[in-house]
């Protein structure tokens, strides 16, 4: 089979897997990479220090580092369920949820799609092929070899932006010695002078230069981040349990995009989640959350930031079980985030009957 006829039968292939979209970049550097580089020495990536290892750096570099003989790399676009729900505060005791996190995580469907798409290239080339795939947590620089490929445009707030279908997309790639036919990248700005995304950051963490400061982004503290929460960024939290969908929730090609057949299956949770049972039952976490992306916070990264939530809420049917937590919890994170709710909680509630009784 020839190459371009080869191109074709793989776009065919991978969108009955479920890849709604599909482009060939050439195996140069990335786009973005000397900008990547900035962003570590600035200390932007906070505490995942596996993105500043020099290794990390030199594979994100050069594609050959993760594939010897690399001669185009195949990237690809899954749609997820876009946010179903607005930016009103959730009800009292429940905490919202990313909407990409709703389903069977993610990266296990995908891989497994991207090892049958593997195979078929394999059998469909007619030569010896190597590939290597990713989706999500190689050292590759996902967006802009999609931007590479045609796919989109990097938007303010770092999302890939697909033209007239948005940004909830999950991105996959596999690198291979084929000489594949090269697509056109993407040039054309599709945020423009548009500012929606950073005024309406919580935490102000979109910076000027398209880069994020992760220490102070919302899915950054509720996921990646194993510590304690900063006290003056745990209000700017709000009701987000894990993860954060507001600069999507914002941007005006999200509002546009148009209903995608889903590929992840059926949602297994709500993108509101009971807050108060995730202290109350230790199995809960084990039976609702562990084939989730919610499994990457861990279970003390889950409580830490329910925590959180309840004391943003001054929820008081919430008390007495922070307080318990807080006094049996060996965790330092998860002990901090309880004393700070109930002191929240506490000084909510004097301050109610203080009001009450000057009324009276």
């Amino acid at each position: 089979m020839k190459f371009p006829e080869l191109r074709q039968a793989i776009k065919t292939e991978a969108a009955r897997l479920g890849f709604s979209h599909l482009g060939i970049a050439p195996p140069t550097q990335a786009p973005h990479y000397q900008a990547y580089r900035l962003w570590i020495e600035k200390g932007h990536h906070a505490e995942m220090a596996y993105l500043a290892r020099e290794d990390s750096l030199k594979k994100r570099g050069d594609p050959r580092e993760l594939l010897e003989d690399c001669q185009a790399i195949i990237c690809l676009a899954m749609p997820y369920y876009p946010p179903q729900t607005d930016d009103n505060l959730a009800p009292p005791g429940k905490g919202r949820v990313s909407s990409y996190a709703i389903t069977r995580d993610y990266h296990h469907v995908i891989r497994d799609k991207l090892a049958k798409l593997e195979r078929f290239i394999q059998n469909q080339a007619g030569q010896d092929v190597h590939t290597n795939a990713y989706v999500d947590t190689g050292p590759i620089l996902e967006k802009s070899y999609a931007n590479l490929a045609g796919l989109g445009a990097i938007g303010k707030n770092t999302c890939l932006i697909i033209p007239g279908e948005g940004s909830c997309f999950f991105l996959a790639e596999i690198l291979t010695n084929l000489e594949l036919p090269v697509d056109a990248p993407f040039t054309y700005d599709l945020c423009k002078s548009c500012q929606r995304c950073i005024e309406a950051c919580p935490t102000g963490c979109i910076l000027a230069d398209r880069t994020i400061d992760a220490e102070r982004c919302i899915s950054y503290l509720t996921i990646e981040n194993k510590g304690i929460i900063p006290d003056d960024l745990k209000e700017q939290l709000g009701d987000w349990v894990f993860g954060c969908d507001v600069c999507q929730m914002v941007c005006p090609h999200n509002a546009l995009s148009p209903a995608n057949h889903i590929q992840l299956g059926t949602p297994i949770l709500t993108e509101w989640i009971d807050l108060v049972e995730l202290f109350e039952d230790d199995s809960l976490y084990i039976e609702k959350y562990q084939h989730t992306p919610l499994s990457r916070a861990k279970r003390n990264g889950l409580l830490r930031n329910a925590a959180v939530v309840l004391g943003n809420q001054r929820c008081p049917s919430a008390l007495p079980v922070l307080q318990a937590v807080r006094d049996r919890e060996k965790d330092q994170a998860v002990r901090d985030a309880c004393d700070w709710a109930v002191r929240r909680i506490r000084q909510d509630t004097d301050n109610r009957q203080l009001n009450d009784k000057n009324l009276s």
